[in-house]
C-alpha cells in the first residue's frame, strides 16, 4: 500500500475507534441545555456526559432514560421529571446535584458513584436521594448497597451557640430560652429533610462524623406527614466521638440538642426495624410545637415505633409529646448512662410534652407502649408533664415491660402501668428516680423489685392507685401501697 494511503487509512481507523469510544462512554461528551430542550418526551443517556459544572433545567415531564451511560459535573433541576434506568452501574458521578421537582416512585443509592472511607463525605449523595422525593407524591428510597455513608454537620461556625438565644434575668443571672434552638432561625443546624409522603428503606449504615456543636438535627422534620423509615440498617449520631472543645454557653455546658430525628407537629410517622444510636441528645423526639407564632394545629399525631433498637443516646432514646402513639417490641440500651455521658432526663423513653403548661393540646394522648426490653439505661422511663392534671382519663399506657433501671416520675399525670416489673420507683431526693407530686398514676398487676418507702407525703397521694401489685420489701406496706382511687 502506498505510504500516503496507509497513513490516511490508519487515521480513519483511529478516528472511528475514538468515535466508538465516545459513543459508549469512554470519553464524556458535553451535555448542554440546548440538547435537553430539543428532546421530545425523553432523553437517551447511552454515553457518559459532563455538563462541565453547569446547571441544567429539564423541560417539564422530560424522562431521562439511562442505557449504559451516566451524567457527571452537573446540577439537574427537575420539572416533574422522571427516570428510567437499565442496568446496575451508577448513572450519576460524584459531582452531581439533584434539585427541583421529580416524580420518581423508586430511587436506589446504587445509582450514585461512591468511595469507601471517612474521607468521602456523603452529604450530597444523601441529599440527592432525598431530592427525588417531594411533599406531594409518594417516593420510596432504598439504601441497599454494602456501604457506610459518612456525613457531617456542614455548619462549622466557631461560636457559643447559646449566646444567640434570647434570655431573661433571674436574680441577676441570664436565663437562656433554650427551646428556641429547635426552630428557625436555627434550621441551619439541620443536615437533611425528609419530604412528606416518603418511605426510606435503610439496609446499610449512615454514620455522622464528630462535631463540636452542642446542637444538630440529622433529620429536621417540621410539619411533615406520611413518612416511613424501615430496614435492617443503622443511623448513628456523633455521641461516641463528640468534640468537647466548644461550649454551648459559658465554660462547662456543652449542650444537649444533638437530635437524629427532630419531628415537630408531624403526622403519621413510622419507624420499623432499624437501629438508631449515639445521639448527642435524643435519637427521636416527636412532639408538637410551642412556638408563639405557630400555625394551628400545633400538636403532633400518629407515631409508630416497632422492632427498633435505640442505643447509646446521651439524653433520651425517645421523647414523646403527641397523640396516637404506639411503641412496640423495641429494645432500649445504654441511654443516658455514664458511658454515654448522660444528661437529664437520661432516659430510654421520656413521656414529656414540652410547652404543655401553655398549650394543653400538646399533651400525650392515646399513647401505648408494650412488650419492650431494656438494658443498662440510666432510667428506663422518665416523665414530667405527660398530660395535664385535669385530662380525666389515662393518657399513656405502659404494659408488659420488664424494666431493669429505675423509673423517674415527677410532676406527671395520667399514666397506667400494667403487668410490668419495676426494679425501683421511689427515692426521696427529687433529683433521683422516684415519684414526686404525681397525680392519677395506676399500677395494675405490677411487681416492684425494691420499695424504698411511702409514697411522698402530699395531699394528692390518694389520686394514685396500686392494684394487685407485689412489693419486695421488709417494710410495712399496709397503708403505704394499697391506695384506692376516690371518685
Amino acid at each position: 500500500m502506498d505510504p500516503t494511503k496507509k497513513k490516511l487509512f490508519l487515521c480513519i481507523v483511529f478516528c472511528a475507534i475514538m468515535g466508538t469510544m465516545t459513543m459508549y462512554g469512554k470519553t464524556p461528551a458535553v451535555l448542554t441545555q440546548s440538547m435537553l430542550n430539543k428532546a421530545r418526551g425523553s432523553f437517551m443517556v447511552d454515553r457518559d456526559y459532563t455538563a462541565s459544572g453547569a446547571t441544567l433545567y429539564l423541560p417539564e415531564h422530560l424522562e431521562l432514560v439511562f442505557r449504559g451511560g451516566r451524567i457527571d459535573h452537573a446540577e439537574l433541576v427537575g420539572n416533574h421529571s422522571t427516570l428510567k434506568v437499565r442496568g446496575s452501574k451508577p448513572i450519576f458521578g460524584k459531582d452531581v446535584r439533584i434539585s427541583g421537582v421529580w416524580d420518581v416512585e423508586e430511587v436506589h443509592d446504587g445509582w450514585f458513584e461512591f468511595e469507601e472511607g471517612k474521607d468521602f463525605i456523603s452529604n450530597q449523595i444523601i441529599k440527592n436521594l432525598l431530592s427525588f422525593s417531594n411533599d406531594s407524591s409518594y417516593c420510596h428510597i432504598f439504601f441497599e448497597q454494602d456501604r457506610v455513608y459518612y456525613f457531617e454537620l456542614p455548619h462549622k461556625e466557631r461560636i457559643t451557640l447559646g449566646d444567640k438565644l434570647s434570655f431573661h434575668m433571674d436574680n441577676g443571672e441570664k436565663k437562656r430560652h433554650y427551646g428556641e434552638i429547635a426552630y428557625a432561625p436555627f434550621d441551619y443546624l439541620s443536615i437533611f429533610v425528609i419530604p412528606s409522603n416518603t418511605e426510606i428503606t435503610i439496609n446499610n449504615t449512615l454514620q455522622m462524623l464528630p462535631t463540636n456543636l452542642g446542637a444538630y438535627y440529622v433529620f429536621w422534620e417540621h410539619g411533615k406527614e406520611n413518612v416511613k423509615i424501615n430496614g435492617s440498617g443503622t443511623i448513628a449520631g456523633d455521641n461516641k466521638e463528640h468534640l468537647y472543645d466548644l461550649p454551648f454557653v459559658g465554660r462547662t455546658y456543652f449542650g444537649e440538642w444533638g437530635m437524629i430525628f427532630r419531628c415537630y407537629k408531624c403526622r403519621n410517622f413510622e419507624f420499623r426495624g432499624i437501629t438508631i444510636r449515639d445521639a448527642f441528645g435524643d435519637c427521636i423526639i416527636f412532639e408538637g410545637s410551642d412556638r408563639k407564632n405557630e400555625e394551628e394545629p400545633r400538636h403532633a399525631e400518629g407515631l409508630l415505633l416497632e422492632d427498633l433498637s435505640i442505643i447509646g443516646a446521651r439524653r433520651n432514646g425517645v421523647a414523646v409529646g403527641a397523640r396516637n402513639v404506639v411503641i412496640r417490641n423495641c429494645h432500649f440500651e445504654g441511654c443516658g448512662n455514664d458511658e454515654a455521658k448522660g444528661t437529664p432526663p437520661r432516659a430510654a423513653v421520656d413521656f414529656e410534652a414540652d410547652g404543655l403548661q401553655t398549650y394543653h393540646e400538646l399533651r400525650n394522648q392515646n399513647v401505648l407502649m408494650e412488650n419492650c426490653t431494656f438494658k443498662d439505661n440510666c432510667h428506663d422511663i422518665s416523665s414530667c408533664l405527660n398530660c395535664w392534671w385535669d385530662y380525666g382519663k389515662t393518657a399513656t399506657t405502659i404494659r408488659n415491660c420488664r424494666f431493669t433501671s429505675p423509673l423517674r416520675l415527677k410532676y406527671t399525670y395520667w399514666i397506667t402501668f400494667e403487668n410490668c416489673y419495676i426494679p425501683r420507683l421511689y427515692i426521696k431526693d427529687i433529683d433521683h428516680p422516684g415519684m414526686l407530686d404525681c397525680l392519677h398514676l395506676e399500677f395494675n398487676n405490677c411487681e416492684f423489685g425494691k420499695w424504698d418507702g411511702n409514697i411522698p407525703a402530699n395531699k394528692t397521694k390518694d389520686k394514685n392507685s396500686f392494684q394487685n401489685c407485689k412489693f419486695n420489701t421488709e417494710k410495712s406496706i399496709k397503708k403505704a401501697v394499697i391506695i384506692k382511687r376516690k371518685n
